[in-house]
């Protein structure tokens, strides 16, 4: 008798409920758009991991503030429309996309999946940053004299041009 009422339960509902779709990364970031332009708190902090909202807080704390008040000023909000984004790729729990900044170039944006859900990993976009400032600070210019005092073909050719 159970058996049959589960049975009748699952064919006559249709089975089990539809699972809604995940959003996208490339979806994640828009809605974390316009949620940063309607300072909608709470769709703000769906969109982010949960380093990011770690990040949040130190800096919220750092500013005297409270995390709600720094996304609610998010520079987000001062975008006309949503940037150009391209190359979304995806690889087991992280993924990536490309976003057009301000000065013509892209940058890469990182995503976890936490909980079945694509979240932006600006902890991880803050840490790839620190690491490539560091590497250009370790990097010699092109043009820098070679250790031992040895100059460079670039600074004999400009003292050849003198």
């Amino acid at each position: 008798m159970i058996a049959a009422l589960a049975a009748f339960l699952i064919v006559g509902c249709g089975g089990a409920p539809p699972v809604p779709p995940v959003a996208s990364p490339t979806d994640t970031l828009k809605n974390y758009i316009e949620a940063s332009k309607k300072k909608d708190v709470a769709a703000i902090r769906k969109s982010l991991s949960k380093g990011s909202l770690e990040l949040a807080e130190k800096s919220a704390e750092a500013q005297n503030t409270t995390v709600d008040e720094l996304f609610k000023r998010d520079n987000m909000a001062m975008l006309d429309e949503i940037p150009e984004i391209r190359n979304e790729r995806i690889e087991g729990d992280a993924a990536s996309v490309e976003v057009k900044d301000f000065t013509s170039g892209y940058d890469t944006i990182p995503f976890v999946k936490e909980d079945g859900a694509w979240k932006i990993a600006f902890d991880k976009y803050q840490q790839a940053m620190m690491e490539k400032m560091r590497q250009e600070m370790n990097t010699p210019p092109a043009n820098a004299p070679k250790p031992g005092g040895q100059p460079t073909a670039n600074s004999n050719q400009s003292k050849a041009n003198k």
